[in-house]
């Protein structure tokens, strides 16, 4: 099960928890500029787990 599906799977997995865990144990507020970037970067994260799953599925 080789698949560049489930590479792509668990970057994305990776990278969504990094994001949540960065954004739940923040000390102090971040910038309205900054927030916004970050919950852009967890939903285009979010979007790649999703596709890649559904990529993978489809593939069997």
């Amino acid at each position: 099960m080789n698949s560049k599906w489930l590479k792509l799977m668990l970057m994305s997995g990776i990278t969504s928890a990094w994001l949540l865990y960065g954004m739940a144990t923040a000390t102090e507020a971040l910038s309205r500029a900054l927030a916004i970037l970050q919950y852009g970067l967890l939903a285009c994260a979010l979007i790649g787990l999703v596709g890649s799953l559904a990529m993978l599925a489809s593939e069997k």
